[in-house]
């Protein structure tokens, strides 16, 4: 049996104020390569994907992004829930929607192809979503403004979830236009999904997949990713 066709959303509009003051993080450079490109250069090796939306805000210069015919821009929204929606809404005025979606934060440039196939599987008889993730190996703090310990959590059963996710089109869409409405602002696709009582699951992938948040990140990414 094949794998339906899926479309994929990349996010690139965020402001990457915890990065720099000055530079989009979107734009930097890995072995010649930047985040964006990165992201997309995943999703055009797979047959399953039709289109693929980038979500960029209006002060990332779209010429640093590479022109394919499967490519489609979007201005994103001022919060990362925001431009999920509006990349949805937009998707959504197709007459031939797709049936799954795919959603992921181009600040993760490195992920496990093999993990990225795994989740394009699911889109066979996908009722919910799929995300990935990998088990909290660290003890979990919870710190005052100084830096002092005030509590400890235990990580019974705690799970960092990354991006990729995968999700029925129109239960995700349904997700996205209740947190709009209520001003909800989430993480990630998988809590948009569970407060409206969709039950969603982890997918357990490759812990490489790290998120370029401080400028500290790059050198362990830029080590990771192959050159």
């Amino acid at each position: 049996m094949k794998n339906n066709l899926c479309d994929v959303i990349i996010l690139a509009a965020g402001a990457s104020k915890r990065y720099s003051k000055n530079n989009l993080k979107q734009l930097v450079k890995i072995n010649g390569k930047n985040l964006i490109n990165i992201s997309i250069d995943y999703f055009l090796r797979e047959k399953q994907v039709q289109n693929i939306y980038i979500v960029v805000s209006k002060k990332l210069d779209v010429n640093h992004i590479k022109q394919k015919s499967r490519l489609i821009i979007i201005n994103g929204g001022s919060t990362r829930t925001k431009s999920v929606y509006k990349a949805l809404s937009y998707i959504n005025k197709d007459t031939i929607k797709t049936k799954n979606i795919i959603i992921h934060d181009c600040a993760r440039p490195c992920v496990d192809i093999s993990d990225i196939k795994k989740l394009i599987k699911c889109s066979n008889g996908l009722k919910t979503g799929v995300g990935l993730g990998y088990p909290l190996t660290n003890a979990l703090k919870i710190l005052n403004k100084e830096l002092t310990v005030i509590d400890n959590i235990k990580r019974n059963n705690m799970f960092l979830s990354f991006t990729p996710q995968i999700f029925n089109f129109l239960k995700l869409f349904d997700s996205y236009k209740k947190v709009i409405k209520n001003k909800t602002e989430v993480d990630d696709e998988l809590e948009a999904m569970h407060i409206n009582s969709y039950k969603v699951k982890i997918m357990i992938s490759s812990p490489r997949n790290i998120k370029l948040t401080y400028k500290e990140d790059l050198k362990v990414l830029s080590d990771l990713i192959p050159k």
